[in-house]
């Protein structure tokens, strides 16, 4: 009779779950397949790896300690949940089943370590409270620690009764009774007061059943419309992550527009995405913008879109011309131009959720709008009639090489080894001229034959691109591809990280594919090789490493060991590589305006070099962050406790080019 009971219910179960289950997923899989198509099914072997790397080894969910930790003791619980599945159900169907006494300890280990793991998620959101979860869903997220704890409540009950259960009732013998120790140790109790008998031995086991069994198909039901949908999601999502250059945006060219207004103008790992977010606001918690007291929260971006398909889904409406704009509408558009397209958030995010391209996407749909900030719109102009975010006319680009007693090649009329592309800060801003025609003098010396495309150069589009205009970039990148083909050159080399992230991966969707590097590599390259030879340079330093170098193309080592080589005493700050802080230069930020914001990205950078030891040097290697990180200092009146050094001026000294006590106000 129990077992008839049991199984009755057991098959009701499933089928209601499964039915509750099947309908949202094939909803979700239905606008997946009508959004746009994207290949991330390549390189087939890197990918196990990637799954390998982040789902068992949890490589990036370990950078915060504690929530690693039990995360992983909790998602651990749910693979040898699968044994406790097998066992339960089987025990029902199959008279006599058993997994036997190796596999049967493995459940009651994993409890206690479930159970540990609830109790740190509980420490963590009820005591230490990260800043990281505002915004997140708390009911939710305390609902599924109370499933997921009577889940294991119910294995270690219905484990207990089992024995008097197999016994009593089912006349079958249990030979790993004693094998599930926390079930043996509670059935003790049970022989305590007497509930050993058919009848209690039998409510008792029910009852724990329909906890584990129970709750685990309810479990499963609630999944699909709760964010633990990532639990099914996440695997696949890490699966097809991007594996092409991360500093390209779009894969392709775009043949008609890149803006996003409707789902259907996602592509169907962006609608993955919506269902893998984790809301553990790990992006939210490095976004700059978010620092600074602007209303973007790459977190709420990702829920709100999901939450508006969930809507639209639910009222047969999700491709409707007639709902909101998702730019503008469900994402306001001052939280997508607060993004400074640092990608903080993309390196964050322990399940590979892609927020710049959406964020790109949806500016290009407010910029076909005419929605955009006048100063960005002026620069917007300036690129596509002169070239330069300036506004200075071609035939000014070149006007700082004429300055300086170093010949400078016109690449454009006769060949040269290294093709140097300077990019428009390098070239036009008064604070950084400086130190471009420092970087010629540096090659002069240096032996190297170096030449410009003067003023045939136009800006590299890096930041049209992110800005939204598309065609913009397009047209500035063919412009620059044409100049650059027609020059003789062996590589190229630039200073601002910027244009190498156009050069090295956005061009690439033209056919333009030649080696690029940055000028650190450049320098640490002639130093090796002994085309340069330097002297120590003994200052007490910390770096700043640029988005668009470190982050996006992973140029960390070569900075560093170019201060290695020039006998610079490197502290590191607590964000570096990878994981550095953003200026709140990129995405077009330099020249919007700053109503709103509350801490400017640069400011927060400047303190946390400040509180280093005995650090008063601040070593950059981007035109944009001189520019932003003097006008910090300045601003915040710390210009005697913190001067910001480009690497140019430490090379420059080490050479003998310029001297310790007047480019870095040593004194000797």
């Amino acid at each position: 009779m129990l077992r008839t009971l049991l199984m009755a219910l057991t098959v009701a179960m499933v089928v209601a779950a499964g039915a509750l289950f099947a309908r949202r997923v094939a909803a979700i899989v239905g606008v997946m397949r009508t959004a746009r198509p994207t290949l991330r099914t390549d390189r087939v072997g890197e990918r196990i790896q990637s799954v390998v790397e982040h789902v068992l080894l949890h490589r990036r969910m370990f950078r915060i300690t504690l929530s690693g930790v039990l995360h992983y003791f909790i998602f651990s619980g749910f693979v040898v949940l699968l044994i406790d599945i097998v066992e339960t159900v089987g025990e029902v169907f199959v008279p006599g089943f058993t997994v036997g006494r190796i596999l049967a300890p493995l459940v009651d280990i994993w409890v206690i370590l479930v159970a540990i793991g609830i109790l740190l998620a509980l420490y963590n959101r009820l005591i230490i409270r990260p800043a990281r979860f505002q915004g997140s869903d708390e009911k939710d997220a305390f609902l599924i620690l109370g499933l997921i704890g009577a889940i294991i409540v119910g294995i270690v009950i219905h484990d207990s009764f089992f024995p008097f259960v197999a016994r009593e009732v089912l006349h079958v013998p249990d030979p790993v009774a004693h094998a599930h120790f926390l079930g043996w140790g509670l059935s003790r109790l049970w022989v305590a007061l007497g509930w050993t008998g058919p009848g209690a031995a039998s409510v008792g086991y029910a009852f724990g059943y329909l906890l584990d069994m129970g709750v685990v198909l309810a479990f499963l039901a609630y999944l699909p419309y709760s964010k633990h949908l990532h639990i099914f999601a996440a695997v696949p999502n890490i699966f097809i992550r991007n594996l092409g250059p991360k500093g390209a945006l779009l894969a392709k060219p775009v043949e008609e527009s890149m803006a996003i207004r409707t789902f259907q103008d996602l592509s169907w790992k962006d609608i993955s995405d919506l269902y893998t977010c984790t809301e553990c606001g790990r992006c939210q918690a490095v976004c700059p913008a978010h620092a600074a007291g602007q209303p973007l929260s790459p977190k709420m971006v990702i829920l709100e879109l999901r939450d508006a398909l969930n809507e639209r889904i639910a009222r047969g409406t999700a491709f409707s011309a007639e709902e909101p704009p998702l730019a503008g509408g469900v994402i306001s558009k001052e939280e997508l131009w607060a993004c400074t397209t640092c990608g903080a958030c993309q390196e964050a995010c322990p399940v590979f959720i892609e927020h710049v391209p959406k964020i790109a996407g949806m500016r290009a749909a407010l910029l076909e709008e005419g929605d955009i900030d006048p100063n960005a719109q002026k620069v917007l102009v300036a690129w596509d009639r002169q070239g330069n975010s300036f506004g200075q006319p071609a035939r000014k680009r070149p006007v700082w090489a004429k300055n300086i007693d170093v010949p400078i090649k016109d690449a454009r009329k006769e060949p040269v080894d290294w093709l140097w592309f300077v990019g428009d800060f390098a070239a036009l801003d008064p604070r950084v001229q400086r130190l471009t025609q420092l970087i010629a003098r540096l090659l002069h010396h240096a032996g190297v034959d170096f030449g410009i495309l003067y003023e045939s150069e136009a800006n590299a589009g890096n930041e049209a691109l992110r800005i939204g205009e598309y065609g913009l970039f397009e047209a500035l990148a063919l412009k620059n591809i044409e100049a650059l083909n027609k020059a003789q050159y062996r590589r190229i080399f630039t200073t601002d990280p910027h244009s190498l992230n156009a050069l090295k991966n956005e061009y690439r969707k033209f056919g333009f594919e030649a080696e690029v590097l940055h000028y650190t590599e450049a320098f640490l390259e002639l130093i090796d090789q002994g085309q340069l030879s330097v002297s120590s340079v003994p200052v007490r330093a910390t770096y700043h490493d640029p988005c668009y170098l470190g982050r996006w193309n992973g140029i960390v080592e070569a900075p560093r060991q170019l201060m290695q080589r020039l006998g610079v005493d490197l502290v590191e700050m607590p964000r570096h590589g990878a994981q550095s802080f953003c200026c709140g230069a990129g995405g077009g930020r330099i020249w919007m305006d700053e109503t709103g914001i509350t801490d400017r990205p640069a400011n927060q950078r400047i303190r946390e070099a400040m509180r280093l030891s005995n650090v008063h040097f601040f070593v950059v290697a981007c035109p944009k962050d001189v520019s932003m990180f003097n006008a910090s200092v300045t601003a915040m009146g710390v210009e005697e406790e913190m001067r910001v050094v480009d690497m140019a001026e430490l090379l420059a000294v080490a050479v003998g080019l310029e001297s310790a006590e007047e480019t870095l106000l040593v004194s000797s």
